[in-house]
């Protein structure tokens, strides 16, 4: 994508010295630092920000001369807040930015999920000569090398990550399998993007198909909750729990994230104005 004179502006992650601490100031570690070890600790830490788009859609609906993109200063207000998070490209930056002033080197990385392209993003760290995959958005905290085979990690008996290099495109293609099946998620490069360019795909994230319904996705011990307007997908080890229904949906956003109902109305409310709400009957009020 051409950087043209119009492109946004994104500040130096390492700026971000003061919000960085304001979060970590809860976080303990014992262990030797820096290690692999470490990082995964602060990715784990990290991952008490859940994904989810209404703050994003009550961004895109304020002042059309208010800049788009929540950084750490404002994504950590609103979560101590209100327990909102970030959708992958905040969540990204703000990770990045972490490692960055804790003296690693990191990069974000732009993906491209199934149905797209340029419409995902992660984090790239590099440790001891070897780069890892970490990536908040699609709630992968254990760091995974990104080597020229296949690695694959479990997340219980039958369910886990796979990470495969493609010799023929020079690319990874991260994949998710529950017993015996794969289905693959996103496509990427390992090659570090400047950020101007990184603005640029952030800004177009606005105007993606995943701001027309509310989503929110949250790991907690080997349990996964989905939400997607009224539609629940309840993910553990040993069985797939699929629901839709309005009322379970709010009372889990509630418990669940934490998140206050009335910023999932106020979120419904400017879809609604949008006309971009794609929420069925049993969304309605």
């Amino acid at each position: 994508m051409p950087v043209d004179s119009t492109s946004p502006h994104l500040p130096d992650p390492a700026n971000f010295e003061q919000e960085t601490l304001h979060f970590l100031k809860e976080f303990r570690f014992e262990g030797a630092k820096p290690s692999l070890e470490h990082i995964r600790a602060v990715s784990q830490y990290f991952s008490r920000l859940p994904y989810e788009n209404i703050s994003k859609i009550i961004k895109h609906g304020g002042q059309a001369d208010q800049t788009l993109f929540r950084l750490p200063q404002e994504l950590t207000e609103d979560h101590y807040a209100w327990h909102l998070g970030g959708t992958c490209f905040s969540l990204t930056y703000f990770l990045t930015s972490i490692y960055t002033i804790l003296g690693y080197d990191a990069q974000p990385l732009i993906c491209n999920l199934n149905w797209g392209t340029n419409n995902h993003s992660a984090v790239r760290i590099t440790f001891a000569g070897q780069r890892f995959l970490v990536d908040p958005g699609y709630l992968i905290f254990t760091p995974l090398p990104l080597t020229k085979g296949t690695v694959q990690t479990q997340l219980s008996t039958e369910t886990g990550l796979e990470l495969r290099f493609l010799v023929e495109t020079e690319s990874y293609a991260l994949y998710t399998f529950r017993k015996g099946q794969y289905t693959r998620r996103y496509l990427f490069e390992d090659r570090t993007i400047l950020y101007s360019d990184f603005a640029q795909y952030w800004q177009a994230s606005f105007e993606l198909p995943g701001m027309a319904e509310i989503t929110l996705t949250r790991v907690s011990g080997y349990e996964m909750t989905f939400i997607q307007g009224a539609f629940i997908k309840i993910t553990s080890p040993t069985q797939i729990e699929k629901q839709r229904e309005l009322n379970r949906a709010e009372i889990l956003i509630r418990e669940r994230f934490g998140i206050p109902l009335e910023k999932v109305e106020e979120a419904r409310h400017i879809l609604r104005l949008s006309g971009k709400n794609r929420c069925d009957s049993n969304c309605a009020k």
